[in-house]
């Protein structure tokens, strides 16, 4: 056998048990469809969790990869690569930052901006504020950051230096604020918290609050960015600009890279030694995230998102209207957008999520909370309509 069972059984025997998988291995994936090991198709809403931002094997990314492949694939960073430095000055170019440092993932760019926080800071000035139900990796530091008490468990004692204020409590979050604060962390949208975004007051608030103690205020934009709320980097519609920046996900449709964004001054206080990354900026991802780049800023593409993404909320405001004993509210930015369950119906979250999965359709639970929908931001309106009509069967 070759299908699905077969591989499946391969990987149980091999594969650290870190992932609670559905019984499906994936071999081929085109746009917003993916194929599994025994033909069946699936419309796929989650999109490698917000990574592959211009659906699976984008003609243009695939080219840039492989020519890269055949020019340059590593060097380390002892040396400049042509790909890296294109890289960064667009991503400068198109925000408020002058430096970028490249590492691999989300975890390790919000390591990166953790560091840069506390180095940057005067002696003393080491605690970090995050959320309550954020979310910002994996490592040791980034999980003692996450707002998130499960992702805790089992791995105490934490790194010491961070603290987690209530979630839109401004006057909480300023009574945390000690001698020894050094930064604000937050998502401008909790995206593993349940798809909550954060009110623009709420953000304009730690902005002024960080402006007034003198704070450093980090975004994490490891989901939300690149294109998925309908602007490049989700705070530009929100009118708070941070200090840092974090990005990964969808910056590489696929390719493992991450950045941390800074002004010329702040990121001055890393110096040769201070941080580095074996494989960050890699020739061959940074050459993948050049071509999402000039992809995500023609002319016309942010406005379709925008456009993809009211209509995803439409549709799904309908559902919420036609199922108000399960569905609470509609919430998200763009095609970042959550269905909430109500309280006493989220026990069946999984359950939805599993059913809909066997009818052909890829749908992730977030924060126990809201059937999250991350789309390919090259979603149709009609696959929009497929997976909203597969939903409300499964509701009904």
């Amino acid at each position: 056998m070759t299908g699905n069972s077969a591989w499946n059984q391969r990987g149980d025997g091999v594969l650290m048990n870190t992932y609670g998988r559905l019984p499906v291995t994936m071999v081929r994936g085109s746009g917003c469809l993916l194929y599994d090991a025994d033909g069946r198709e699936y419309l796929d809403f989650v999109a490698g969790i917000a990574v592959c931002n211009l659906g699976h094997c984008h003609p243009a990314v695939t080219a840039a990869i492989t020519e890269q492949a055949g020019q340059l694939v590593h060097v380390s960073n002892l040396y400049h690569t042509t790909p890296q430095i294109e890289l960064a000055e667009t991503l400068c170019a198109h925000s408020f930052a002058e430096r970028v440092f490249f590492c691999n993932s989300g975890a390790e760019a919000n390591e990166a901006a953790i560091k840069l926080a506390r180095k940057a800071s005067p002696a003393g000035k080491y605690e970090i504020i995050s959320l309550a139900g954020s979310f910002h990796g994996r490592t040791l530091a980034t999980v003692a950051a996450t707002g998130q008490s499960k992702f805790h468990e089992g791995f105490e004692p934490l790194p010491r230096g961070f603290i987690h204020a209530p979630f839109g409590d401004i006057a909480a979050l300023e009574s945390l604020i000690g001698p020894a604060t050094c930064a604000v962390l937050c998502e401008p949208l909790q995206g593993e918290g349940g798809v909550r975004p954060l009110a623009q007051e709420y953000l304009r608030a730690i902005r002024e609050l960080c402006d007034r103690h003198k704070l450093l205020l980090i975004f994490d934009e490891v989901q939300v960015g690149m294109g998925r709320t309908g602007t490049l980097l989700a705070h530009e519609q929100l009118g708070v600009v941070p200090d840092m920046l974090t990005l990964a996900k969808g910056l590489g449709n696929g390719l493992p890279i991450g950045a941390l964004l800074a002004r010329d001054a702040l990121a001055a206080a890393f110096t040769p030694g201070s941080h580095a990354s074996t494989f960050g900026g890699n020739p061959v991802a940074c050459r993948a995230a050049g071509a999402v780049l000039q992809i995500m800023l023609a002319p016309d593409f942010l406005p379709m998102v925008r456009a993809r993404g009211r209509y995803l909320a439409a549709r799904l405001g309908e559902l919420a209207a036609r199922f108000p004993a399960k569905a609470a509210e509609v919430r998200g930015m763009g095609l970042i957008q959550g269905l909430v369950l109500r309280e006493e119906f989220r026990a069946e979250g999984p359950a939805i999520v599993r059913q809909l999965f066997e009818q052909g359709l890829l749908l992730n639970f977030a924060g126990n909370t809201a059937l999250r929908f991350l789309p390919p931001l090259v979603v149709s309106e009609e696959e929009i309509d497929r997976a909203v009509a597969l939903v409300a069967d499964a509701l009904a």
